[in-house]
């Protein structure tokens, strides 16, 4: 069940004062002392994660991690492409407050525009993570925005008992002071490991247009607080960047905002269906900007991923793309199979719940489309180049199955803290 929250609600708290939007540069030292306020409230509701239990989390996942890696190696060296999951994407709701103007749900459509109908409740969700869980180490909470989900606190405080390590959150941050000043959502942060916050500019005219929100100063200022509290509270903060043709300054002042703040940066060059968009690779402002990343990275910067995983990701390498890696899940518990952004062959639409584990969906999925050989442009492959970040952490992983080390290397990378 989702909750369309109105975020334009107030509670007269000074850090929900609200800043004119015709001022376009941000107040920055009145954004910075409302979320000192915000922090200081969300301090009074948060439990913070407790040492035991975080462990045994962590000690599951990377047991499941290891067994996954030594049969995706075999796999991998008799030629198959079947590889068990590293994490799995669910959209966890459609819904969204926002109506992002490169919006794409990885097949063309806005998902505000797409019905909602049909959404798994609480409690076939924590069923679907208890059939995932047979194989998975890790989720990834995507959406829609998954915040509008009422119930999320309950289904991610279930994922941390079945173990699942890391618990990423995707959100576009607006509704986060809502969700973590309630008292109902008490152990939100301490299930989290890492929190992922979209920003694409911090000019807030733009931010307000681009995203069809009217207050677009919130997610500075969620950001803020966010940082105020990830080391106390035990999570990686992440701001992830989707870089517009045409519009690379804004890339460049986010890069920057993430950097002088000590968050980690990641950033996605836009897409367009299941290509980069056109252009933004010739732009020589891009290009400046590549550069200017990848010496922040040797210069120790935070930033998701390996230098060979940035370096990759930012120049559009030909990639080497497994999607059996990621397996997205809708919102009513189908995972495409094998990709979700295929463009020339349609995806197997598989119902996770009429399954008890993972090797029955993959076996069954494999008779139906083979995954082996599946990325390229034939007419029995996906026929995309997709440039998204996710597809290049198969790329890495499956790098890794025969260069042990630089597998090592990503992971450690990624993990929170």
């Amino acid at each position: 069940m989702n909750a369309h929250i109105n975020h334009n609600c107030s509670n007269a708290s000074n850090y929900q004062r609200k800043i004119e939007i015709s001022k376009s540069k941000p107040d920055w030292k009145e954004i910075k002392l409302e979320a000192k306020e915000l922090a200081e409230d969300i301090r009074k509701t948060q439990f913070r994660k407790k040492y035991f239990s975080t462990a045994l989390r962590k000690l599951k996942a990377i047991k499941t991690t290891i067994e996954n890696w030594l049969i995706n190696r075999k796999r991998n060296s008799q030629g198959r492409e079947d590889f068990l999951p590293l994490y799995f994407i669910w959209t966890s709701t459609r819904a969204c407050n926002f109506r992002c103007t490169y919006c794409c749900d990885h097949r063309g459509s806005k998902y505000p525009d797409l019905p909602n109908k049909g959404v798994l409740s609480k409690e076939d969700a924590i069923r679907l993570f208890q059939v995932m869980r047979t194989r998975t180490p890790s989720v990834y909470y995507a959406g829609g925005e998954p915040l509008l989900r009422a119930d999320l606190n309950i289904i991610a405080n279930e994922a941390s008992r079945l173990g699942y390590f890391p618990q990423t959150l995707n959100t576009n941050g607006s509704l986060l002071h809502n969700r973590l000043k309630d008292p109902a959502w008490s152990n939100f942060l301490s299930n989290l490991d890492v929190i992922v916050v979209s920003l694409d500019s911090l000019d807030l005219q733009t931010l307000g247009d681009l995203y069809v929100y009217n207050r677009p100063e919130n997610i500075i200022r969620n950001i803020l607080a966010l940082n105020e509290l990830k080391d106390e509270y035990r999570f990686k903060l992440m701001i992830n960047c989707v870089i517009r043709p045409g519009e690379i300054q804004d890339a460049n002042d986010v890069l920057d905002f993430a950097n002088e703040n000590g968050i980690t940066f990641t950033g996605v060059p836009e897409n367009s269906s299941s290509n980069i968009s056109e252009g933004l690779l010739d732009d020589t402002n891009y290009q400046d900007f590549i550069k200017k990343l990848l010496n922040r990275h040797r210069e120790g910067y935070k930033f998701a991923g390996s230098y060979r995983f940035n370096e990759r990701l930012y120049t559009a390498r030909p990639l080497v793309c497994r999607n059996t890696l990621k397996p997205h899940i809708d919102f009513d518990g189908r995972l495409f199979w094998p990709c979700k952004a295929s463009k020339n062959v349609s995806p197997l639409m598989i119902p996770v719940l009429q399954f008890s584990h993972i090797d029955e969906i993959w076996n069954y999925g494999k008779k139906i489309i083979n995954p082996d050989n599946f990325h390229g442009q034939g007419c029995n492959q996906c026929g995309g180049q997709c440039n998204w970040a996710q597809n290049y952490s198969t790329d890495c992983y499956t790098y890794g199955l025969k260069h042990p080390s630089a597998a090592l290397k990503d992971m450690k990378n990624y993990a929170a803290k």
